[in-house]
């Protein structure tokens, strides 16, 4: 076997292995994304924004952040390790969204992203959050999607509504740890 080396077309990362994994380990972008580096090129975030466009960038990126602080105060937890883990890897997986939307917005990631914030108090009922924070995720990123009117911008969110999906189906499969 041959050690290959694949690029994210969403968040731009690297990931070395001997095959493509079925997502990418950093933002949870599908196969499909993932290609030879040589294929991503560096100015591919660097696009013509519309106002309504740089408004839907501000939303998404105060949304993955959020989610994020969320996920690392569940994180914080020490009653449960395997929603613990779960959840921290979670967190991970939002502000590499947020630091896409930061990029293409042309801004820095809010300086709060990686602190952990308030939660529900409970695995059950952070885990309800959790779900409503996904559907919420997935439908406005779709919708961004639908009035986007340029294509690297339609790309993005559709593949990070995608992922966000996942993560509804990675909550249902939580509750089964609770």
């Amino acid at each position: 076997m041959q050690l290959n080396i694949y690029r994210c077309r969403i968040c731009g990362e690297v990931y070395l292995g001997y095959e493509s994994p079925e997502n990418c380990p950093f933002c949870g972008a599908h196969g499909e994304f993932l290609e030879e580096p040589d294929k991503y090129t560096p100015d591919i975030n660097d696009v013509q924004l519309t106002e309504t466009e740089r408004a839907d960038l501000e939303t998404s990126i105060e949304l993955e952040t959020s989610n994020c602080r969320f996920y690392l105060g569940m994180a914080q937890r020490k009653d449960n390790d395997p929603l613990r883990a779960t959840y921290k890897r979670l967190a991970k997986v939002e502000a590499e969204h947020c630091e896409v939307f930061s990029d293409i917005l042309g801004v820095d990631e809010p300086e709060d992203l990686m602190e952990p914030g308030e939660t529900t108090g409970s695995w059950a009922s952070d885990i309800e959050e959790s779900l409503k924070r996904e559907n919420r995720a997935s439908a406005l990123y779709k919708s961004f999607a639908e009035r986007a009117t340029n294509e690297r911008l339609k790309e993005v969110w559709n593949a990070i509504s995608d992922v966000e999906t996942d993560h509804i189906t990675l909550d249902e499969l939580a509750k089964t740890y609770v």
